[in-house]
């Protein structure tokens, strides 16, 4: 959904392992203003806000904990076990999380902004319905095979399971077919030297007007 006014606002997503912070990282040292969920997300959930005060209005104070912080891990078996409220859980997370990418939009001063939405493909049609206005979505891009073997080489350096890692790949939308959905892909098969001529050219190439 485009935006009809002088401000730009541009999406940029991808899928585990493709590389979407490193290049998050590389449009704000050059001084680009970027709007991030996650965080949006993990800072919400900090007492006395308005996504803590509906999530402990509709799960109970049985996710809390003495101090009254929430404790994620007595929320997650809640809603991880159950799909009701999990959806529920999500639908309130969402809304909360796209209010909030409006709001910063509006109080962004710079002619630019970029919003950081890990899995904007697999929510879009709810963040249309939120009434999320953007420009165009940048898609960070490598390969399944390069995806794959950068997700085992983390997974061993955090002592993880790369097999537990490999499986969030099955539940995520196809990184190929994101590519038929994006207004830019930006191809992360190289080095983060080569990532970042990539952005810095596009940068130059799409009139930002900064």
């Amino acid at each position: 959904m485009k935006q009809n006014n002088e401000k730009k606002v541009i999406v940029i997503t991808g899928s585990i392992g493709t590389g979407k912070s490193a290049a998050v990282n590389i449009i704000k040292n050059l001084g680009f203003h970027v709007l991030d969920s996650d965080k949006i997300v993990h800072e919400g959930y900090n007492k006395g806000t308005e996504l803590y005060q509906k999530v402990t209005e509709h799960f109970g104070e049985k996710i809390l904990n003495e101090d009254r912080t929430i404790n994620r891990q007595k929320l997650g078996e809640i809603v991880f076990n159950d799909e009701k409220y999990l959806n529920e859980l999500n639908e309130i997370v969402h809304v909360y999380v796209i209010n909030k990418l409006k709001k910063g939009i509006e109080e962004c001063g710079d002619k630019v902004v970029f919003l950081d939405i890990p899995l904007f493909f697999e929510s879009m049609g709810r963040e249309i319905e939120c009434g999320l206005k953007f420009d165009e979505v940048w898609l960070i891009y490598t390969s399944l095979e390069i995806q794959k073997e950068r997700l085992v080489q983390r997974a061993i350096s955090e002592n993880k399971s790369p097999n537990d890692v490999l499986n969030i790949i099955q539940r995520q939308m196809s990184i190929d077919k994101k590519v038929l959905m994006a207004d830019r892909v930006i191809d992360n098969n190289g080095t983060i030297e080569e990532l970042e001529a990539k952005i810095k050219e596009l940068l130059e190439i799409n009139p930002l007007g900064r």
